[in-house]
């Protein structure tokens, strides 16, 4: 897997559980990502320029490596996992396209901004250094 940095294996054993914020800032980052997921599933769909598209399907395997990480981090941690959205539950992946594909690009600067807010938030309120790695790798 191209981006298999975030989601490999902890090669040490972590020494104390997950803090209250780590819990709060994986779990928003959960629900984040399952959101973009179903977003961009149907962006990608509908969208008519293959750079846009290219773009919006990067944004996409970039959530989906993340969700992968966090079950990780809770599954580790016997934590329930988000039920979160799900595209195939939640979006009519069948609707004709909703915003243009100029538009979708304003979405990803700005969904981006408000990514890096959040990662950069989470990093400074985490404890241990797997958290801190993670939420490092997203920023990068």
């Amino acid at each position: 897997m191209k981006w298999g940095f975030l989601v490999e294996e902890s090669i040490h054993n972590v020494p104390f559980p997950l803090t209250t914020g780590e819990i709060a800032n994986l779990w928003t980052q959960y629900m984040s990502d399952s959101l973009a997921i179903c977003v961009l599933s149907h962006a990608i769909d509908t969208t008519q320029d293959e750079k846009v598209k290219e773009v919006l399907e990067y944004a996409r395997s970039l959530s989906e490596a993340h969700l992968e990480k966090i079950k990780h981090f809770f599954n580790q941690e016997d934590f329930p996992i988000p039920k979160g959205f799900r595209a195939e539950e939640d979006v009519n992946l069948n609707a004709p396209a909703l915003f243009t594909d100029t538009f979708m690009l304003v979405y990803m600067l700005i969904m981006t901004i408000h990514g890096l807010t959040g990662y950069a938030g989470a990093v400074s309120t985490s404890v241990r250094a797997d958290q801190r790695k993670f939420f490092n790798d997203c920023n990068i």
